[in-house]
């Protein structure tokens, strides 16, 4: 743990990029971090920023990937609770991109509500707020920036509110990316998302609207009586339904039929729509919205499902557990 040790991997990252290597430039940007001296060592912060840009980059950069470890990497950070704030959101807003851009839309919400939980709460103590006025550097455009520790903070929370609004306010479009300045000159642009989910003749008998209700996070109001602007509940089943009483939880789950539609995580049932995700051999099929049909018999942990409006015995597609995401249970579709 030594300046020296983070001058070098910061320079070799730098090397790297220039030459195209992403992933090296990540890796050794990454063991520049490991190697602060102290956690408030001023550099810290501009080296994990290296590390976590490349990681939001992958929208934009289909050669790199994100690893299983970027990903452990980044839920290390975020859940320490010894780590400074600053770098538990910057953790957060890149494990939250990430989730997106696999498709895991409630785990995405869960990381950014947990982000603003942490970034809104005030200093525990003097020290806490002292520490938190600390300068960090930040290379801009290749120029070095001194920047109070709190003020950083609040652009990256802002970042992580923005993009939990985003999650509800748009569905068919995309979450609020950072735009950031590409080597090549170009503005990063965000992916697109839509359900893919045929309808009308042939297809579901949803509306759009319907559709992107099931699509959505929720959180936005109760599910039952729509009152917004209150302390909302999650069902703790689920997970997926909210409510601002008890009263309403119980006429959800009786006169909504919740009963019917909740779901625990990994389980699936004739009828049940969900979200192909996180498939690496045919990617073009991610984002589709399937109806399942059962459980696969000659292989486990995989099931049948079909494209809503197909006909029976047709298109059947069998996919493991592991690639299909629950949406918010059926009785939230108005």
């Amino acid at each position: 743990m030594s300046l020296f040790e983070v001058t070098k991997h910061r320079i070799v990252a730098v090397k790297f990029w220039g030459q195209g290597k992403h992933r090296e430039a990540a890796n050794e940007y990454w063991e520049a971090f490991k190697a602060s001296p102290s956690p408030t060592h001023e550099l810290r912060y501009d080296t994990l920023h290296g590390y976590t840009s490349m990681l939001r980059k992958e929208q934009t950069n289909p050669e790199f990937v994100v690893s299983d470890n970027d990903m452990d990497n980044m839920r290390k950070i975020f859940e320490d609770k010894h780590e400074l704030r600053l770098f538990r959101l910057e953790a957060a807003l890149t494990l939250g991109i990430n989730h997106y851009s696999r498709s895991e839309r409630h785990k995405c919400e869960d990381v950014f509500d947990r982000a603003v939980t942490i970034g809104e709460r005030k200093p525990k103590n003097a020290k806490q707020e002292k520490v938190e006025q600390k300068q960090m550097v930040l290379i801009i455009e290749g120029k070095q920036h001194m920047k109070p520790m709190k003020e950083i903070m609040e652009d990256v929370l802002k970042d992580c509110k923005d993009n939990l609004i985003a999650l509800n306010r748009n569905t068919k479009g995309s979450i609020t990316f950072e735009p950031e300045l590409m080597p090549d000159g170009t503005i990063s642009q965000p992916a697109r998302k839509t359900h893919r989910m045929p309808i009308g003749p042939g297809g579901t008998v949803l509306t759009e609207d319907e559709i992107n209700n099931l699509i959505d996070v929720g959180g936005i109001h109760c599910d039952f009586c729509k009152r917004k602007g209150t302390k909302l509940f999650k069902c703790a089943r689920c997970r997926r339904e909210f409510y601002c009483s008890k009263e309403c939880q119980r006429k959800q789950w009786t006169e909504k039929d919740h009963k019917v539609y909740c779901r625990k995580e990994g389980e699936f049932k004739p009828g049940d729509l969900v979200q192909i995700a996180r498939l690496k051999n045919k990617p073009e099929l991610n984002n589709r919205i399937v109806c399942v049909l059962g459980r696969n018999t000659t292989a486990e942990g995989r099931y049948n499902t079909q494209m809503v409006g197909g006909v029976k015995g047709e298109g059947i597609m069998s996919f493991s557990a592991d690639n299909l995401n629950h949406l918010r249970p059926f009785d939230c579709r108005r």
